[in-house]
């Protein structure tokens, strides 16, 4: 009767023991699929992470090219000023020049 029962015991054991066995290979199955889920989402992020690292660096080229282009536009723009400043000093100057001649002219 014991060898009877020792023999339930380790039908139970094994068992038990399959049943614990399916359970881990149930569970390293879906570790595995996690991680290859985990390893696509970090490599999509990557992918991510490097196209806005590109459009940064293509941001800061555009930066440089707006500054230099700012840059022109005040020299210019200063460039401008300079020039009216010229004209309306010669505008001046002919009109002055004008009006002498005319009283000039009316003194003779």
């Amino acid at each position: 009767m014991a060898l009877e029962e020792e023999k339930k015991e380790r039908k139970a054991a094994l068992a038990e023991a399959r049943e614990a066995s399916r359970k881990a290979v149930e569970e390293a199955t879906l570790l595995r699929e996690r991680t290859v889920s985990v390893e696509e989402a970090v490599s999509k992020d990557q992918e991510e992470a490097k196209f806005y690292k590109d459009a940064a660096a293509d941001l800061d080229k555009e930066k440089v090219l707006i500054k230099a282009d700012v840059a022109s536009a005040r020299e210019a723009f200063h460039e401008m000023k300079v020039e009216c400043v010229k004209g309306e000093i010669a505008r001046s100057a002919a009109e002055e020049a004008k009006k002498k001649a005319l009283e000039d002219l009316e003194a003779e």
